[in-house]
């Protein structure tokens, strides 16, 4: 059984959940929650684990400061939930293009370009890097190129509403189209192909309890790449 140290409310309904393999408490070997509000890689200490909650940017040295740690860290980032990509990528097919397009706040801008960029690396087949940048004051167009030889556009307006949408789209013989709205729980993933057109099961877990749940699995031998994916993400999303 882990322990898990946690103030959030989300997290410690998950906590109850997914007894008796966690529990609440605290200890050198206890699971930490952080939240990723400003300078959240600074808090990943006195730990045996972690997972951090929507983290904003980081540079390229702190990612390659976080590159060192040795204990396993789960990214919580609600618009590129791990078990939606695994229903976007199934039956992986590399997509002639691929394109992003997200509406956000002003606040939050740059953490939806980031997971925009997240979507198109998913999308390719590979990380991303991007080779051209546009801004206006209300929008950011990417163009970038993936390590598969698939190109992809992004783009980020910003209104002055609250919330998120986000739509990424592959485009090729097996057509994948994602839907993400932050007023929602519920993504939609559609699948297009010589079988024809469907749509993938709703997946209607928390965030936090899957964040717990991968977290539990990583302690006991399941890999992660969520830290890995986020220094790649946020270095594409960052060209100027």
């Amino acid at each position: 059984m882990s322990a898990v140290r946690t103030d959030l409310a989300a997290y410690r309904a998950a906590v109850a959940e997914l007894a008796p393999r966690a529990r609440p408490g605290e200890g050198a070997d206890a699971i930490r929650v952080v939240e990723g509000r400003g300078t959240w890689w600074e808090r990943l200490e006195e730990a045996a684990a972690f997972i951090v909650d929507e983290p904003d940017p980081a540079s390229a040295a702190v990612h390659e400061r976080l590159a060192g740690l040795t204990v396993p860290v789960v990214v919580v980032r609600r618009r590129l939930r791990p078990d939606v990509v695994a229903d976007a990528i199934r039956g992986f097919a590399t997509p002639r293009h691929v394109v992003v397009d997200a509406w956000g706040g002003r606040t939050d801008a740059a953490t939806v370009l980031r997971d925009a960029v997240g979507w198109a690396r998913v999308l390719a087949g590979g990380p991303v890097r991007a080779f051209a940048r546009a801004d206006t004051e209300r929008a950011t167009a990417l163009a970038v190129w993936s390590e598969t030889g698939v190109g992809a556009s992004i783009t980020r307006a910003v209104g002055g509403g609250v919330g998120t949408e986000l739509t990424a789209t592959a485009l090729g013989p097996r057509r994948v189209e994602v839907r993400v709205d932050s007023g929602s729980p519920l993504h939609e993933v559609a699948i297009d192909d010589e079988e024809g057109r469907r749509t993938t099961r709703v997946r209607r877990e928390s965030p936090e309890r899957l964040a717990l749940r991968r977290l539990l699995d990583a302690r006991e031998g399941a890999a992660l790449s969520d830290l890995s994916d986020l220094a790649a993400d946020d270095a594409a999303a960052t060209l100027s």
